[in-house]
């Protein structure tokens, strides 16, 4: 007895599943491939956000160092919150005068001028009264000031401090929150920002900041920061 072989028209089904089988697979994989892609750029995102988030908390826990008597004076702000920006503001460097510095004077001399750049505030307080100058060039041992003091600091009795101006900011177009320290440009903070949100309680010295991803299912991310420094300058 002959074996029977395959007809064509079974072949011809036979082909049609197992591309039909096949078809679907792929589809599947890519699925699969479409949603694992998704899943870890929403995981990478919401890792950045809480990195960003630490970043901001840990500017924020340093503003108003060195500024006890400023603050307290209300002459700097530990931090600013507004619906476009966060600003906080502590010491970078302390400064020491050369000679006395008088009032209406726009040039002043410094035994080291090191760090310091057109661009760069200055915070000048005596105990009593406190003034910030925005530094308009630099020269050999001199700073030359935007605006004349207001009053006169002696170098054995003046505080006198190079400020470090942080602020963060959302550049909306790009869906980047940025950070800039001073007069540098803004660096990229986290991306796939839709908006950031914070908000400044004065009164209890606390920092809420509520961070939205443009990531579709991605959580929103929300710290509070309390602004020790600015405390502890009450007193």
């Amino acid at each position: 007895m002959k074996a029977r072989g395959f007809t064509l028209i079974e072949c011809l089904i036979g082909l049609s599943l197992s591309l039909f089988i096949v078809c679907a697979a792929l589809e599947f994989l890519v699925s699969a491939q479409k949603h694992f892609f998704k899943l870890k750029e929403r995981t990478e995102t919401s890792q950045s956000a809480l990195a960003a988030l630490d970043k901001m908390r840990i500017d924020l826990l340093h503003a108003g160092r060195g500024l006890a008597g400023p603050v307290g004076a209300g002459l700097v702000e530990a931090a600013r919150a507004t619906e476009e920006e966060l600003r906080t503001t502590a010491v970078q460097k302390a400064l020491t005068l050369a000679a006395e510095a008088q009032a209406g004077d726009l040039r002043l001399s410094f035994s080291s001028t090191a760090d310091i750049s057109a661009g760069r505030v200055i915070c000048f307080f005596d105990g009593r009264t406190g003034e910030t100058r925005t530094v308009a060039r630099v020269e050999p041992g001199e700073v030359v000031l935007s605006a004349p003091l207001g009053s006169g600091y002696a170098p054995e009795t003046a505080s006198v401090s190079l400020l470090e101006i942080i602020v963060f900011f959302v550049d909306r177009p790009a869906g980047i929150l940025r950070r800039r320290v001073n007069a540098s440009p803004a660096q990229p903070l986290l991306e796939n920002t839709a908006n950031a949100r914070w908000h400044l309680d004065q009164d209890a010295d606390l920092v809420r900041i509520r961070l939205e991803l443009s990531i579709k299912g991605a959580p929103p991310h929300e710290t509070w920061v309390f602004l020790k420094n600015a405390a502890l300058a009450r007193f």
